[in-house]
This record gives structure tokens, sequence and C-alpha cells, in this order.
């Protein structure tokens, strides 16, 4: 086979003509651009009260990312330009202000990766145009715009929201077969760890030591004498909490009482950073066809604005590229919403320092479908990850059409305040019994204002209460006077 293909100049050409052309893809052009990654390395976000490395061992405390993270983000900002800018010659090689926006969550790693990412992403800038051409100023650097909102309110963040539904499904998980099962299971884990920490550890608790004794070690740090080469120990430790972060995506856990986990966990952890990408694809599209309307009031989406506050269509018109800066748990989220089996796409665990999923939108120049093409950049390789046919209702690739149609399960909808909001078992509604209205007989006092247009009225429960009216009752008794006389008259 491979001594076929080798004295064959005809397949030679059309092999290498496939790949030049998937390269450049010249009946399409790259309409939209968004990206999501995590943070870069950063010191642990706590420990235990018996560790040797409390927080004043760390230079800048509990959480913060470190040089080696703000390196990490420059390699993955360069990764990103190679494709971007100097492949595709999608967005421009200096900072515009008009093609991107930038959000962070408001956490100081994730902030400080997103100027790290672009360092590396613009490489140095221009003197007197990017940046001041002083002694004073550092060579190259250009500092880049980035946003965020308050961490309880911000959706895209899913382990910092408020959401009280979510908090009613943790609690119906712990009373799963599951969560029974793994109590015993790791029983004796949960014990040996609550004696050596000096406190009362449950499942949710593990996730500290993982991630603690996994920066210790990464830093070449010799932990404490009962966890410092014991395998054992941390292979259980990783074993639990690679099944809790499952659970946190929506997989492995039965139905329970009414409620699917792989639909509401993912739809309530990803669907806001799902559907803030879709809709900022179909916005992209409106707002082009919106730009070339005679009529200038025509040419925005009346309501909309954009995250700036300016209006949507103005502002996307020469959008490029959307960036978002946020968390292991926020891209284990997103994956999630794709109907991946593994939290960190095809393995268990949370996604890496500085894992990257790109998003683009591609609109076909000859009959004008939009597709849409999903990458993930792993870290330490130097090239992506074409992962859209792994997305659960893309197996033959996306259109635009079928992309929004598979995120339908995870929209959160009115809004993602409105069904945080709304109870998981809303309570009965209490229906008051019907009600009869009585009339005192000896009632004959009463106010013009309550009888001038007194009228039926309905009461609780759907009975009505009819008011007197001296009107009506006058009537009432001239008619009857008239049919008397008239029956009187025909004798």
């Amino acid at each position: 086979m491979l001594t076929f293909f080798a004295s064959s100049p005809v397949l030679i050409c059309l092999f290498w003509c496939n790949v030049l052309a998937d390269l450049s893809q010249p009946d399409k052009e790259l309409v939209l651009l968004q990206s999501l990654w995590r943070h870069g390395d950063r010191s642990p976000t706590g420990t235990f009260k018996t560790d040797i490395y409390q927080e004043d061992f760390w230079p800048q405390g509990w959480g913060q990312l470190s040089p080696r993270g703000m390196s990490q983000q420059v390699v993955l900002g360069k990764k990103l330009r190679k494709r971007y800018v100097e492949e595709l010659k999608y967005v421009g090689g200096s900072y515009n202000s008009h093609e991107l926006y930038v959000r962070a969550t408001d956490v100081n790693r994730t902030l400080i990766s997103a100027i790290s990412n672009f360092i590396g992403f613009y490489g140095k800038g221009r003197p007197d145009q990017d940046y001041p051409n002083e002694n004073d100023w550092p060579t190259g650097f250009v500092p880049i715009a980035i946003h965020t909102i308050d961490g309880k309110a911000d959706f895209i963040a899913p382990s910092e929201t408020m959401c009280p539904r979510y908090g009613e499904l943790s609690e119906l998980m712990r009373q799963t077969v599951e969560y029974e099962n793994a109590l015993h299971k790791y029983s004796s884990l949960l014990e040996f760890l609550s004696d050596k920490t000096q406190r009362k550890t449950n499942l949710f608790d593990v996730w500290l030591f993982q991630d603690t004794f996994f920066v210790e070690k990464d830093n070449n740090l010799t932990l404490v004498d009962w966890a410092e080469g014991n395998e054992v120990l941390l292979g259980q430790i990783k074993e639990l909490v690679d099944t809790l972060v499952k659970w946190q995506s929506g997989i492995g856990l039965q139905p329970f009482d009414g409620v699917d986990f792989s639909v509401e966990i993912p739809r309530i952890r990803g669907g806001t950073i799902l559907w803030t990408m879709v809709g900022n694809m179909l916005n992209k599209i409106a707002c082009e066809k919106r730009l070339n309307s005679a009529g200038e009031q025509d040419r925005e989406i009346p309501g909309l604005k954009s995250p700036l506050g300016a209006p949507l269509c103005q502002w996307m018109k020469r959008m490029k590229y959307l960036a978002y800066s946020a968390h292991d748990t926020t891209v284990a989220s997103l994956f999630s919403t794709f109907g991946f089996q593994k939290t960190n796409y095809d393995v268990d665990g949370y996604p890496h320092y500085t894992a990257c999923v790109t998003v683009e939108l591609w609109r076909d120049k000859n009959i004008g479908q939009y597709s849409v093409n999903v990458l993930y950049w792993k870290p330490n390789e130097e090239s992506f990850i074409d992962i859209t046919k792994d997305i659960k209702g893309c197996e033959y690739g996306c259109t635009l059409k079928q992309f929004v149609n598979r995120s339908e399960a995870y929209r959160m909808d009115p809004t993602p305040e409105e069904y945080c909001r709304r109870p998981l078992f809303p309570k009965p509604t209490t229906v008051m019994p019907p009600t009869t209205s009585t009339v005192q007989p000896n009632t004959t006092t009463t106010s013009s204002a309550t009888t001038e247009n007194a009228t039926t009225t309905p009461a609780i429960g759907g009975a009505a209460v009819r008011s007197t009216n001296p009107t009506a009752i006058l009537m009432l008794l001239l008619l009857f006077t008239l049919a008397v006389f008239w029956k009187m008259l025909r004798r």
C-alpha cells in the first residue's frame, strides 16, 4: 500500500491538495472567533490546618497566578496567534479595540491570565501607536482592556454564581444510590483524613486535598509525612475526586426523583457560557443582515445592547474575537453541554492549566451556509484537536442551525437568573374552597359610595357575590305592578 502510494504522483497530489485546501479553506470565510480558557498555574486555593505550607508560604497568597502561570498563558496566546493571525489572517496583528472583547471572571488569576495571554497573542507592539515610547514603559507591552462583573452575578463562572436551584440539585445528589455507595466505599479514607487534619471530612471536602497536594508536588515540595510517598492514599483521593467532578458535570448519576442530572446540571453549570457563545454567533449574523438595511432605524436590533452598552449591531459590525478567561470548572461545564462522558474531553479530571476551547463560525461563500467548528487546545501540545464531530448532535459536522438545535436542551429559559430562582420541586398551589355570600335580613343602611355602582364581583374560588342595587329593585317592583295591572285589565 505504501509502495503504491509513493509511486502514484496523482495520489500524492490529491493528498497535499486536500491538506492545503483544509488549511486555507478558499470557499469559506471565518466570521467570528470565540475562545474559553482556564487560567495558568496558581498557588493552592486553601489547605488543611495541619499542612506544612500555609498561606504565608505562597508569595501572593491563596489562589494567585504564579509567574509560571503567566508564562503558560503567553505560550497559549502565541499558539492562537499562529492560527488566527498568521495562518488564517483573520484577526489583525496589532491590538484593535473594535475587533476584540475580553471577559474574565472577577478573580485575580483569570484577569492576569487574560493580560498574559494577549502579550503572547499580539507580540511586540508598535512604539507610539500601541504603547508609549518611553524608557519607563516595558518594551513591547500593549495593555488590553479586560472586562468583568461581580462573581455572584456571573453565570459564566459556575462555581461562583449564587444559584438556589443548583443548591437543591446538590442536596438531591446526596440522596442518590451513587452517593450512598461512595460514602460506604470511601468511609475509611474520610475517617483517615478527618483524623490527620483534625477536621471532619465529607466527600466533597476531598477535592481540597487533591488540589493542594497536586500544586505542592508540582512545585517540588515535600508533602506532609502521612501523604508523602503514599501512592495508595493519593490514588484513592484522585479516584474519588474524579468521580465527584463527573457528578458535578452531570455524568455518572442515574435520574432520581424525576430529575435527569445529565441535562439539569450541564444546563445550570455550562448553559450560560454555551448560550453566550451561541447568542454571539446569532447576533453577528443578524447584525450583518441589518447593517445592509436602507433605513438607519432598521440597522439595530431593538432593545439589545453590547456588553459595553453600545448599540449591539454597531458594536458587532467590526467585532472578530471574543475571549473568555475562566476556570477549570467553566471548561468542564462547557464540555458537559457537548455531551462528553469525560470531564476533560477524553480523560477524567478537570481540564489542566491553560486548557482552551475555540469556537469558530464559518460561512460558505458559495451557498451562504454557516457552520461551527470547535477546537480543543491542550496544554503542552503545539496544535489543536478538532472536537466538533465528538459533540453530541454534530457527529457529521455541524451547521449553525444544527449547533443551535442541539444546544437548546441546555438553555436556561427565560434567563439564567430566573431559571436559578425556579424551585426544582415547585410547591403545589393551595386552592381555596368556594365561598358563598349571605345577606343579613335586617340590613337596611348602605352608603351611597358602596351601592351606586354595585356589580357582580368574582370571589375567591370562583363564586360570585351579588351586591344590592336599589335602582334595580325599584325597576323590578315597577314591572311587577304593571304586570298585575295588565292582568286585571284583561279580566
